[in-house]
């Protein structure tokens, strides 16, 4: 193998390794529309733990090349982020537990470690609307074949491909009100407050002590958050 080859090879490793930590080139602060979820379990217990004891609310911040999600809760010994890149369709993941942290980048067009997507999904938006947390939003029918019920998205505020990191990533519109089911954890997320703010585009990088683990690992690492053992 000659040299070139040879080097060649290892760039190529490098930036494939790199690839999840390497972002647009962003200004030290950008501007976010700023959304704080209300969460509400949809079952007492997921898995071997009660759900009264989870994380009340979530934070996101949509931007025009990022959407970050981040869930935290046990005294900050505890963070769930997942940072879209609206540009390349990859979310990142990054789970802190107690002090083990862990990353897992997805690849194009795939959804969060560990969110569950319904095998059929239908939409139907009937033209209803209802004010949320401050937002205006629109009453969308959703029928997934096993159940039925509303999510509602609004337009007060635009952002492309906002619903990237939840199954219903083919609505333009963000969301106000939504369903999504993380493993074993059934939730129900309502805005309760909007606003736009500045913010630090760091909040996108993937800090440097964090560990790469595949997505199977990172699944793994999840679903055993909720069992005693």
């Amino acid at each position: 193998m000659s040299r070139k080859y040879l080097f060649a090879c290892l760039v190529l490793t490098a930036l494939l390794f790199n690839g999840c930590r390497r972002s647009i080139k962003l200004p030290e602060t950008v501007k976010a529309h700023y959304v704080k979820y209300r969460v509400e379990y949809l079952e007492e217990k997921a898995g071997d733990i009660p759900t009264r004891i989870l994380p009340a609310h979530m934070d996101t911040y949509y931007t025009r090349y990022y959407v970050l999600t981040r869930i935290e809760g046990f005294f900050n010994q505890f963070s769930l982020i997942q940072i879209a890149n609206l540009r390349h369709k990859k979310v990142t993941t990054l789970l802190n537990f107690f002090g083990n942290k862990v990353y897992y980048c997805g690849e194009n067009g795939e959804l969060p470690a560990s969110i569950i997507e319904p095998a059929s999904l239908d939409y139907r938006f009937t033209g209803e609307t209802s004010v949320i947390g401050g937002l205006n939003s629109e009453r969308i029918e959703v029928n997934t074949g096993e159940e039925q019920f509303s999510i509602y998205c609004t337009r007060d505020f635009s952002v492309r491909r906002p619903n990237i990191t939840t199954p219903y990533h083919s609505i333009d519109y963000p969301l106000s009100e939504f369903r999504i089911q993380l493993g074993l954890l059934k939730m129900h997320l309502i805005c309760a407050e909007f606003e736009t703010k500045t913010i630090e585009s760091e909040i996108f990088t993937i800090p440097e002590d964090y560990r790469r683990v595949s997505r199977r690992a990172m699944e793994e690492i999840i679903n055993s958050l909720f069992t005693k053992d």
